[in-house]
């Protein structure tokens, strides 16, 4: 049998940023359990914990924390699909990016906030019209290669 902490450790080097619930799923461990080798990993220096409001999130140590930023936004539905319109469109305007995704204007407005907020999205005015922008394209579509966000 695989070694529970080299398991988990894989795991998350292979997914950074899923957070414990989803880290019970993918493990087959239990709560206690899972928590057990996630405080080892960490006192050992092998996994990174960021903690959020509600969510725990582990990653690899060499991960850095704008690639963190990103990678947190990327693993959430809504904001992912933000990304990738931007991405694929360069740049859009507030009703175009929610047509694109399917979401509220309330829904699309908060998680645009988050992205601004994290300087990883930016607006700039087109004449009376605010467009929407990635920041570091390359560093998105570099994470989303490499970890295979869809």
């Amino acid at each position: 049998m695989l070694d529970r902490a080299s398991m988990l450790t894989d795991i998350i080097y292979q997914n950074p940023g899923l957070h414990f619930c989803e880290m019970v799923r993918v493990s087959g461990m239990k709560n206690g359990v899972l928590a057990h080798y996630i405080d080892k990993l960490e006192t050992n220096g092998i996994i990174k914990i960021e903690r959020e409001r509600k969510k725990t999130r582990f990653f690899s140590p060499e991960i850095s924390l704008e690639e963190i930023k990103i990678i947190r936004f990327l693993r959430k539905e809504t904001t992912r699909n933000i990304i990738f319109s931007l991405m694929d469109n360069n740049s859009l305007e507030f009703g175009e990016i929610t047509k694109k995704v399917g979401k509220s204007s309330p829904t699309i407005s908060q998680n645009l906030s988050e992205l601004l907020q994290s300087n990883l999205v930016y607006v700039k005015l087109d004449g009376m019209k605010k467009k929407y922008f990635i920041k570091n394209n390359s560093l998105f579509k570099k994470l989303i290669k490499k970890y295979q966000f869809e």
